[in-house]
């Protein structure tokens, strides 16, 4: 009878699956929150903003002084661009963008810097812009910048020693980056045949990722983990030995006016800064005589580098 009433034997549980589950959960959710704050990254630096793919293509075929450009970044993303002003113009620029912006949104400002400065200007969609290929990311506007400056070389003849890098904002950082790749001695083989550039122009630049994390999440302290992009012009400005002509408004509410002093501050060669008092991120080209001083400003500070 007592072997009839006996249960049977369950088998013990093995601990280890519950201990592999305790292991991975906190792996998972590692992995997820750095997806997230990669994403977060992506978004806030390079924000979905609208973009018109059919402007700049129709306002290129209306113009005479405009050539439509496709080449590829260091990477082979394909590229779309402009080269703009007149083909006697004495002077060679190209143009980094700020955040946001592309070809067909600022076509109107840099034909007036192009006639303002006798100036022949490349202009650009960077990766994931309007026209252009691929996705936006540090290495890959970097690649980018490599990739329109070979153009220039390369396609339009450009004399590398002649070229002028104006960097707006955003734009500032592939436009310092790829200068100090010019001057450096182990300069990446795609820029073999490159020179250190004439000068570069600088409008409201920043110092880091970093720094501007701190500024836009102060709540959390120390926001410099959450930076997977870091776009460190400070870090780079001791190497930038050329003229570098610089100008921001003191009441920058996107970028502080703080981090352009910071940088300016930095650089060791010859520099002139302007500064736009009352002036904000956005509405520095809005005011025509403002306008107007800065391309004079702009237009001395070459001529005198010459």
């Amino acid at each position: 009878m007592a072997a009839e009433l006996a249960k049977p034997d369950v088998p013990k549980r093995d601990p280890v699956p519950l201990a592999l589950r305790l292991t991975f959960l906190p792996m998972l959710l590692v992995i997820i929150l750095m997806i997230g704050v990669r994403m977060l990254n992506a978004v806030s630096i390079y924000p979905p903003l609208p973009m018109d793919h059919t402007r700049a293509p129709g306002l290129a075929a209306e113009r005479e002084d405009v050539t439509e450009i496709h080449f590829e970044a260091d990477d082979g993303v394909k590229l779309y661009g402009w080269v703009l002003g007149s083909k006697t113009a004495s002077r060679h620029i190209v143009a980094f963008t700020g955040n946001g912006d592309y070809v067909g949104s600022v076509a109107g400002l840099y034909t007036k810097h192009a006639a303002a400065l006798d100036a022949l200007i490349l202009l650009f969609d960077y990766r994931g812009y309007a026209n252009s290929e691929g996705r936006p990311s540090e290495a890959g506007l970097y690649a980018d910048a490599r990739g329109a400056y070979r153009y220039a070389i390369t396609e339009l003849g450009w004399i590398p020693s002649e070229i002028i890098l104006w960097g707006r904002s955003l734009g500032a950082a592939p436009a310092i980056k790829l200068a100090v790749d010019l001057l450096a001695d182990d300069r990446p083989a795609s820029l073999a045949d490159g020179r250190t550039p004439r000068a570069l122009i600088f409008e409201a630049p920043f110092t880091s990722i970093q720094d501007m994390a701190r500024v836009a999440m102060p709540i959390l302290g120390k926001p410099e983990w959450l930076v997977f992009e870091f776009y460190d012009n400070l870090a780079r400005a001791p190497k930038l030995a050329l003229p570098v002509f610089h100008y921001q408004g003191t009441s920058d509410e996107v970028i502080p006016f703080g981090q352009g002093e910071r940088l300016f501050a930095a650089l060791p060669g010859p520099k002139e800064h302007m500064t736009l008092t009352g002036v904000g991120h956005n509405n520095i080209w809005d005011d025509d005589a403002r306008a107007q001083e800065i391309r004079q400003r702009v237009d001395a500070f070459l001529g005198a580098h010459e």
